[in-house]
């Protein structure tokens, strides 16, 4: 072997061979090419070559890089991949060129953002076949229960209670709609005795003035009564009763908001007893969405129970008529029992910095052309700048309404170039929810497909594990049956007896 021979090393990475110079692997000191002691425990010698059991693909990407300085990856190799294979060739991932960084780094975040979805997809989740034997009664059940109570393809019966539970979150929402609908109106007739001050209406008697009132649906308050117009009734002698009729919730549907009720509580409370991290579960999302759905009517029922007369007084009523506008929330329990509508707002979740590049360029927008449109147009059309901001976002989201609209020339220019303006706007960054959307969709209907084939897999084994019980057991009551078998013709029988 010559010198030139020597100085060429044979390198064997899962079956294909390299050859370079020697030199070449100590042109950058930092990798483990470069490294005597590592290459020696790979070297055989009666083939004169190293032997890696690696990737190929990589080990020439990273030779070239060794060779030029200038390290690139193939397209076709996966991000998370290329960077196992960097890291035990030693070569740091800021050597990648920037034309290749833009795919790895696409392939490795999108790797951690589906880590993320997939944690928080199972938050909570205990598999109760990891249960030890000597386990108490509590730790052995619990996990079923919370498995029952999340998982609904787990079981039959957990489907069962899953379609329950559906039911209830429909009729409560059928009821959140009916309670505004007319065919649900129902009224109550309030009887109002004042035996003080009254001033009865010119062209009415007392007696037929309640009657009117009750027919209207009109309300007497005694706030609008004239002072020089009142007349004193002595107590002793008459009193006046009024009577004005009362918008209450019909019974049907407070049966229905009552039954609902009761279940969300019971259910709510179920889960939190039975989760095995009861921190995690209270403040996760699903969970404070029910605790925002129940307490607008668990405020109203103990208000109305331990106050009856709070519900004719007007303050109180629309009170707790703004807090009811949170039931709104009750709509969001069907994230429960729909993975898109899940897959939807953990997309809103996950692509917030998306969001919020969204919202500064329609704000920015909205102050640009809201000023613009204040100086080229009517101050008849347009009285302020922050008069503009309404339409400023209506036409930059392209809805126009109509209500608002330039009339001069200058003033339709700026609202093309706003128009125009918002369309690019929302075209840089709707398309980023998109993909996110789509990705953690597909990714989910992966992740439950591999569930079912896992949960298939499980069954068939125990299947088989209940027929070699059962045929060994046939085959144990067969043998026990042989009372005439002949002990001294057994081997095992004439030694033991010697």
């Amino acid at each position: 072997m010559n010198d030139e021979d020597a100085d060429i090393v044979v390198i064997n990475v899962g079956g294909v061979r390299f050859e370079t110079f020697r030199q070449t692997l100590y042109k950058h000191g930092n990798t483990r090419l470069s490294d005597k002691t590592f290459l020696e425990k790979f070297f055989i010698k009666s083939r004169g070559e190293y032997f890696f059991d690696r990737d190929p693909d990589i080990f020439k990407a990273t030779l070239n890089y060794l060779r030029t300085g200038s390290l690139h990856l193939p397209s076709f190799i996966c991000g998370p991949a290329a960077k196992l294979e960097l890291e035990y060739w030693g070569v740091p991932q800021q050597k990648i060129e920037q034309c290749c960084w833009i795919n790895y780094n696409e392939w490795n975040s999108t790797q951690e953002a589906l880590k993320r979805l997939e944690k928080d997809r199972k938050v909570n989740m205990v598999n109760p076949d990891v249960v030890g034997p000597n386990a108490t009664w509590w730790q052995k059940y619990r996990p079923i229960v919370w498995r029952f109570m999340n998982r609904s393809n787990s079981s039959i019966g957990a489907k069962i209670f899953g379609v329950i539970s559906l039911l209830f979150v429909v009729v409560s929402i059928f009821s959140f709609l009916a309670e505004t609908t007319e065919p649900f109106e129902y009224y109550i007739v309030n009887t109002i005795y004042n035996t003080s001050t009254i001033t009865p209406p010119t062209n009415l008697s007392s007696t037929t003035f309640l009657p009117e009132i009750a027919k209207t649906g009109e309300n007497f308050t005694t706030d609008s009564i004239d002072n020089e117009n009142t007349t004193t009734v002595p107590l002793d002698e008459q009193f006046t009763v009024y009577e004005k009729n009362v918008r209450v919730k019909h019974p049907v549907l407070q049966a229905i908001d009552y039954t609902c009720l009761t279940y969300f509580i019971i259910e709510y409370i179920t889960r939190l007893i039975f989760s095995p991290k009861k921190f995690k579960h209270a403040t996760s999302l699903l969970s404070v969405i029910d605790v925002l759905a129940i307490l607008p009517d668990l405020i109203e029922f103990i208000v109305y129970f331990t106050l009856p007369d709070v519900r004719d007084d007007v303050d109180a009523v629309n009170y707790i008529t703004v807090i009811r506008v949170i039931r709104v929330l009750r709509i969001f329990r069907l994230v429960r029992h729909s993975p898109g509508l899940w897959i939807l707002i953990y997309t809103l979740r996950a692509s917030f910095s998306e969001l919020m590049l969204l919202v500064w360029f329609m704000g920015l927008g909205i102050l640009v052309f809201a000023s613009l449109i204040y100086y080229v147009d009517e101050r008849e059309n347009f009285q302020s700048i922050p008069h503009g901001f309404w339409w400023a976002l209506i036409t930059m989201t392209t809805v126009g309404y109509g209500d608002m609209y330039p009339t001069t020339l200058l003033g339709k220019i700026v609202g093309s170039l706003c128009a125009m303006a918002g369309v690019l706007m929302i075209g840089f960054t709707v398309p980023a929810l998109v993909n996110n959307f789509m990705l953690y969709y597909r990714h989910v209907q992966f992740a439950m497909k591999v569930e079912d084939y896992e949960k298939s897999l499980a069954e068939e084994e125990k299947n088989k594990a209940r027929t070699n019980i059962k045929i060994n057991g046939d085959a144990y009551n067969g043998n026990s049956n042989h009372t005439d078998y002949d002990h001294e013709k057994c081997p095992l029988y004439a030694e033991t007896s010697t």
